[in-house]
């Protein structure tokens, strides 16, 4: 008796996947949508203290640097959950009989359309009323791209039942729609998540600028810095270049020459940063914060 010749396998998400993977492999793309998510992170980490991050200059370096840090946490929980999901599949469907499986699988399909429509609506309500999700960084984009990806899942459960897998091409473009979808809503997610991420340091820096390393702005003439905490010493001494000194100033950021700088005691509500530029007049020290400064010039 001649063996039943095999089912089959539904090459469909595989070949979408290959599809959407050539529109994404050109490295100049991922490098730009990293570029973008820390361009997000800077804008909001500098608004945070009333500063527009163009002013700063920040490189390509800065921007990538700053990106890893509203990527992490959702590429770490993507992958988990990616994972948990497939692990839980297989287990399931090796560890329960037959019938039971396909019991199971009879009732997961409904659920799984419904609960597809239900984060598509929420999602898309992200778009109309923002302030109702965005309590939660990420949370309509993450509706959209897990909402999205359930009717494809609850397909392939209903055609593991049925026996019957769609052949041609459609197949592949509804993956490949599906990929593209996907991809939509996670970007918009992670897009929102850098910009809370890139906010939260701004707060977090505040809270800790007693902390911070001092830094002590000398110049050789009056620049003028004032502030809650800072204090300004003229020198006397003839032979002395730098004709002032500021104290109680906390470095936030450099780049390109430019250096944001806070009082010690700022605040939100009243507090005025300070963008000085690199210049042969002005020269910065640094000491922890612990540390006993002499106070001459």
């Amino acid at each position: 008796m001649r063996p039943a010749p095999a089912r089959p396998k539904d090459e469909a998400p595989s070949k979408g996947l290959r599809v959407f993977g050539s529109l994404l492999a050109p490295t100049t793309l991922l490098t730009a949508l990293l570029f973008y998510f820390g361009t997000r992170h800077a804008t909001f980490f500098c608004d945070w203290f009333g500063v527009h991050y163009s002013v700063l200059g920040l490189t390509a370096p800065d921007y990538l640097i700053r990106s890893s840090d509203g990527m992490f946490v959702p590429l770490t929980v993507l992958a988990a959950g990616g994972l948990a999901t497939l692990w839980g599949y297989r287990f399931l469907h090796s560890a329960l009989a037959p019938r039971t499986w396909r019991a199971l699988t009879r009732r997961a399909v409904p659920v799984l359309v419904s609960l597809g429509l239900v984060f598509l609506l929420l999602g898309l309500t992200g778009l109309v009323l923002p302030r109702l999700l965005y309590a939660v960084p990420g949370l309509p984009g993450v509706c959209v791209a897990v909402g999205v990806i359930l009717f494809p899942a609850a397909e392939h459960l209903q055609t593991t039942l049925s026996g019957k897998r769609a052949a041609g091409v459609v197949p592949v473009i509804q993956w490949t729609f599906t990929f593209v979808l996907a991809s939509i809503g996670l970007f918009w997610a992670v897009n929102d998540y850098s910009a809370a991420v890139g906010a939260t340091r701004g707060y977090e820096y505040q809270t800790r600028l007693g902390t911070l390393p001092q830094t002590v702005v000398f110049s050789t003439k009056d620049i003028g810095i004032r502030g809650p905490g800072v204090t300004t010493t003229a020198c006397s001494t003839a032979d002395s270049v730098y004709r002032f000194r500021y104290d109680g100033l906390v470095m936030v950021l450099q780049s390109t020459g430019q250096s944001l700088l806070l009082p010690k005691e700022w605040n939100q509500r009243d507090g005025v940063a300070l963008v000085l530029p690199r210049s042969g007049d002005t020269r910065l020290e640094f000491s922890r914060p612990e540390a006993q400064r002499d106070r001459s010039c």
